[in-house]
Order: structure tokens, then sequence, then C-alpha cells
């Protein structure tokens, strides 16, 4: 099988023909601000590519930069663009105004769509040669108006994806417009998706809410419902108003929809809770689902394979999903290859290392990026000859009911090399939350460079004051590690532990907190780091 169309304006052809079909409800929290059947999203959109295309001269391969958060023009926009064939290049609103200008720049934007309260803070300068205010989108042309002819867009640029790194300055993820239908099309395979109604509460500059969330809902004629932000008091109203029954976070996400009560009772409809972009910590999701009932479903990817490449199956049994999740491993799986995707575990030569042995995990198949934006010494790196995709996480795999299911165990970079043994901080960790669970989302272990060891094990806990007892149960739980994997500096202190936007911690950038330390020798140290040191 194959999606019913291969690029956005084929698409949309095809989404006309369900008429009055719900397509798009946007909330800001329980109160609806808009709706657009299929009808009037197609029409919409093919009003305002005309009105691009006459207006502002957008064309095929024009990229024009999207600085909004969530609201109802949003995917009108996004939809209008490709529909041009031209290159959508999302900014996050939380972002810096040098990270803005960094991206319009390196992208070369021609365009720049915005807010009015956040156009007003990109400097004139550096503004690109025509800006939209998308406070008056909506009162520009909707009636509707046939758009304007385009050849077969499935292999033209249509996004690039400007990702968080950890040091220096983001990469531009370019995409083809035919792996985007593709992406969604095989995560709505997974889910069974046909028709569904989904709900999105992250932000849709993100791969993840434009991928599962407005391209799955789009492929399968389903209704996508989506807020300004997470708002858990009002979340479980909107599912039961709206009769969702499907839904996606990222794991930081989850302690707020518990601190708020959510039970599967209060959400009837909902089958269940897709969990990908950041690590799913196993307490976490085991705690989650004993308290709410609300199975976890986790999919693994990254921006350079469009969005997913693999995800558990909603449809396992409870004692396999328990299995998958809880028991296999250390960490919940991300379950098998989606449909047109490989993935390998090889070691550093590139060879595939056999069942329970921890490699790198490389991706191959439909949804591989084009490359790195105007970079092609990282596109080479990234991409191999034979079209293998290094992703930079550590992983394992298993064989369960004779099919391979995948485990992220940490990323490569931030695997810890002490005296040229390696050591996963993500397992260091566990170790030492079994032991201290009230440590569990505020404990971070990592790498720093030593004098001696090449790189030491360091941790830090974002806890003001160590009280006796926490104290007294974390020196013990470290001094029953082997010695050469217990932390050796344990900082504490109120600096916030660096993280995505998505909740993925920068373990890099705290290594300049344990600088003092560089040539520490001997017992191990607990000490307060303060916001102004490192």
């Amino acid at each position: 099988m194959s999606p019913v169309a291969q690029d956005i304006p084929a698409l949309l052809a095809h989404l006309a023909s369900h008429g009055d079909r719900p397509a798009l409800s946007f909330y800001r929290g329980k109160t609806l601000a808009g709706r657009l059947s299929y009808a009037e999203l197609v029409a919409k959109v093919d009003a305002l590519a005309a009105g691009l295309r006459e207006q502002h001269g957008v064309s095929a391969g024009d990229r024009v930069a999207i600085l909004a958060p969530n609201r109802l023009e949003v995917p009108v926009l996004v939809l209008a663009l490709l529909r041009l064939g031209a290159v959508v290049v999302p900014l996050n609103p939380g972002s810096a105004v040098e990270d803005w200008m960094y991206i319009l720049k390196h992208s070369g934007a021609q365009g720049l769509c915005a807010t009015t309260d956040l156009l007003q803070r990109v400097p004139a300068d550096s503004r690109p040669a025509f800006t939209l205010d998308l406070d008056t989108l909506s009162s520009r042309g909707s009636a509707a108006t046939e758009g304007p002819h385009v050849p077969s867009l499935a292999d033209q640029m249509a996004v690039v994806l400007y990702t968080s790194g950890t040091t220096g300055n983001p990469k531009g993820v370019a995409l083809r417009q035919r792996s985007l239908v593709w992406n969604a099309w095989s995560m709505a395979r997974n889910f069974g998706l046909d028709g569904a109604t989904q709900l999105a509460v992250l932000p849709l500059y993100h791969a993840h809410a434009f991928g599962f969330g407005l391209m799955t809902a789009l492929t399968t004629g389903g209704h996508l419902v989506f807020t300004e932000r997470l708002e858990p008091f009002t979340w479980a109203e909107v599912i039961r108003t709206e009769s969702v029954t499907v839904t996606s976070v990222v794991p930081t996400l989850l302690p707020m929809l518990l601190a708020a009560g959510v039970q599967r009772e209060k959400v009837p409809t909902l089958r269940h809770i897709l969990v990908s972009s950041a690590p799913l910590p196993v307490d976490l999701a085991r705690d989650f689902e004993a308290r709410t009932g609300i199975p976890l479903i986790q999919g693994w990817g990254l921006s350079e394979y469009t969005n997913f490449a693999c995800c558990l199956s909603p449809s396992l049994s409870t004692e396999e999903h328990a299995l998958l999740m809880f028991a296999l491993e250390e960490v919940p799986s991300i379950g098998p290859a989606l449909e047109g995707t490989e993935v390998r575990v090889i070691d550093a030569s590139g060879a595939p290392v056999g069942e329970g042995e921890r490699g790198e995990l490389v991706v191959r198949g439909h949804s591989t990026m084009l490359g790195y934006y105007e970079d092609p010494e990282n596109t080479a790196r990234a991409l191999d000859a034979d079209g293998w995709l290094h992703t930079g996480d550590e992983g394992v795999c298993r064989l369960h009911g004779g099919r391979p299911v995948f485990f992220v165990t940490g990323r490569i970079k931030e695997i810890i090399i002490r005296d040229a043994e390696k050591y996963s901080p993500l397992r260091l960790e566990r170790r030492i939350v079994d032991a201290v669970p009230e440590l569990s989302g505020k404990l971070v272990v990592l790498g720093f460079p030593h004098a001696e060891h090449g790189e030491e094990v360091g941790a830090y806990v974002e806890i003001e004051t160590l009280d006796d007892a926490t104290r007294g149960r974390l020196t013990a739980a470290v001094d029953a590690m082997p010695v050469e994997e217990r932390p050796k500096v344990i900082l504490h202190g109120t600096r916030p532990i660096p993280r995505t936007h998505t909740g993925k911690i920068q373990r890099r950038k705290m290594q300049g907190w344990f600088a003092p330390w560089q040539k520490h020798r001997g017992l191990v140290v607990i000490a307060q780091v303060h916001p102004g040191d490192g």
C-alpha cells in the first residue's frame, strides 16, 4: 500500500472530496477558537496560495519563515506555501532573537510570516524581502479561489527544520514533500488511523506535532484538534468535548497531567498517548500507566528522518505491552521499524552487531532527509554511501515474536569514555534513581574533561539543599557502584538543567560546571554550584 498522494497539491485535491467533514479545530484553554471543514480548509489554502503568489511573488523553492505559536492560521499558511512548492522554515517563538536572525540569514529566507508581537522583535535590518502579519491573515481573501497550477512536487524541498544543537549553530534539516507524506502515512498505518480525531498540544513548528498531528490527520482524512499550549486542567475537557481517540506528548509533560489528576474514566474515548522526542524514564512511564490507566506508546525518530522511524504497536496485548515497556531492557522499547523503514544497530566500524549488543542506531528508508541545508560536510558525516542515516543514538535490538524491536539506551556523543572504557550516563542515572527515587527528573549524570582519566563521571542534582536523609541515601547509592562508574563529583543547586524545547537534556552544556574538578582524585565530593559558576 502507499499514501493517497505523493505531494501536497495532490493531497489537497484528494481532501476536497471530504466536504463538510471537520478538518481542524483550534482551542485556547477549553474555549473553541475556530474550526474548519475540509472544504473550508482547501478553499482557504488555495486562496492564500494565490495571494502569496500574486502579492509577494512566492514560487517554488522560495524559503519562507514562520514565527508564531499555535493558531488556526498556521496550518493554512503552511499548506498554502507547500501548495506553491515553497519551503517552510519554522522558527521557535521561545528562542532568542539571535537564533531567529541566524536562521533567517542561513536559510536565505525571502519572506517572514509572524504574529504582530513577534514580528516587532525582529530587527528591521534582519527581516526578509517581505513580511506578513498573521494577525491580519484571517481577514484576507477566504473565498474559494482556484489555486495556481504546479507540476509534481514530490521531490521538492518542503521544510528546513533547524535542530537544537548542544553546541554551535543549529543545522537545517531539509526534507522533501514526499517524505512528509510517507512518514505520516507510516505512523497512521501503525496506529490504524482512518478519519480519527487527534489532539495536538505541542507546537506545530516542531516535527512531532507537525508529523504526528497535522500530517497524519491530513493523510487519513482525520480531524486534528490542536491547542495553543498544554493546559493540564482543561486537557481532559477538550478530549471529552471532541471525542479524541489519540494524542501525543513529550515525556516532560506527563508529570503535569499526573498533577492534574488525569484518569482514564475522565477521557473515555482516548485509546492511548504517543510519547516521543526525548527519553522516557521507565519509572515515570510505569507510574503514569498505573495511576491513569492510559497506555503509553513510545515512538522514536529524528528530524533527519522527517519524524518517526520506530514505534510500538497500540494493538499489543496488555502482557506484551508490559514486557516491551518494562521488562526486556532498562528502558521502554521504541518498538519495531515502521513500514518502509530499515533500522540497524552497528559498531564503530559500521558492522551490524548481534542481538542484545549495544551500538549506534542507523536508519534507511523513504523519510530520509535531503541533507543539511547548505552544509555538505555535515551531510556527508550523517549519510553514508549506502543511504544509512547515522543517528548518534546508542541502542540495542532484541527479538520479540521473531521480529526485531529496538531500545534507545543513550547518545553516542554523551557516552562517558573513562580510561578507554565506555559508560552510559542514562544507565548510571537509573542506578542512582532506583535507590533514591525522589531524585527522578532532578538528577543528571555526565562525563566531564579530566586530566588523568580523559573523562570523569560527574552528577548534578537540581536541588538547592540536600537534606541529611537524601544526602545519606545518595552517598550510599554511589558507594555501592563500582569505583570506575560512580560519580566522583556531585554538584547540586538551583541552576536549571539545560534542555531542548522537547525536554532532551543537553549534558555537554553542563561540562563547564565541573571545570574546577578536572584534576580531582580521591573521595567523592558533594558541593553546591551557584547560578554564576562555570
